[in-house]
């Protein structure tokens, strides 16, 4: 075979090989190229795409998250106190970003509007006598109307204290009146204090590491700091390597391609 008859047929098997390459695209929204390289070069590039989307500025030009709006809190100033709360409960520090970076408010609100928030999986109807302390708190209250009882106690005792908004007040001042509630030395209406408290401690530490698909965990900070990695569908590849294998956390919207 000529150079000229054999350059042909390596240019039309080409052809044939990337027509084929590109219709594959339009179904699984891959890269290109990556199709066209080995088993281990189709792995790096997936784990490319996943480190260019972690390094993705959660608030640059053109990338707006539409799903930070609204869909339990009725007012800014309820989302700003429980914001405020959260941070002191998991606050910034030099292992990496607290819960206003992570954006655990937005996961409280999404939450409160949701079944967590009506209690949609517990028996709510009465009697409702107080449990044992192994049988958790036993009230009539649905979280909506525990959290919206719980912001206007922490206001009113930053208003009666400080002459402020409790979302405008300093660190130990903000720690003072939440401690307090911890202690159940708070009054409040339709249950303890301290109960308040650790439902809000609980649902602060599940939106700081929680999947981001549920509205905290921003850019899976929290998951880097714990080393976690994150919703892999499988270890197959790592199953019989030898010591600790480190690996970049995947969110549950990475399998969407899969």
């Amino acid at each position: 075979m000529s150079n000229q008859e054999t350059e042909k047929s390596f240019s039309r098997r080409n052809f044939l090989k990337m027509s084929g390459v590109a219709t594959g695209t339009l179904v699984t929204g891959t890269y290109l190229g990556s199709l066209l390289k080995d088993d281990t070069s189709t792995e790096m590039q997936q784990t490319e795409v996943q480190d260019q989307e972690a390094e993705q500025p959660a608030d640059a030009p053109g990338q707006e998250n539409f799903d930070q709006a609204f869909k339990y809190f009725q007012h800014k100033d309820e989302f700003q106190t429980i914001e405020a709360a959260a941070e002191r409960i998991f606050p910034e520090d030099d292992n990496g970003p607290g819960a206003t970076a992570l954006g655990v408010a937005w996961f409280i609100d999404h939450e409160l509007a949701g079944g967590y928030g009506a209690n949609a999986r517990e028996y709510m109807k009465g009697p409702f006598k107080q449990g044992t302390d192994f049988q958790g708190p036993q009230y009539a209250l649905i979280r909506r109307d525990l959290f919206a009882e719980g912001i206007r106690v922490m206001n009113a005792e930053a208003q009666s204290r400080h002459d402020s908004a409790f979302f405008d007040l300093e660190g130990d001042q903000m720690d003072e009146i939440l401690t307090e509630m911890q202690n159940n030395e708070l009054e409040m209406l339709g249950i303890k204090s301290n109960d308040f408290f650790e439902e809000l401690r609980l649902v602060t530490l599940s939106g700081a590491y929680a999947d981001p698909l549920y509205g905290g965990n921003k850019g899976m900070k929290a998951w880097d700091m714990k080393k976690f990695p994150g919703a892999y569908m499988s270890y197959h590849d790592e199953i019989e390597t030898e010591g600790f294998v480190e690996k970049d956390p995947q969110p549950l919207s990475s399998h969407i391609s899969h």
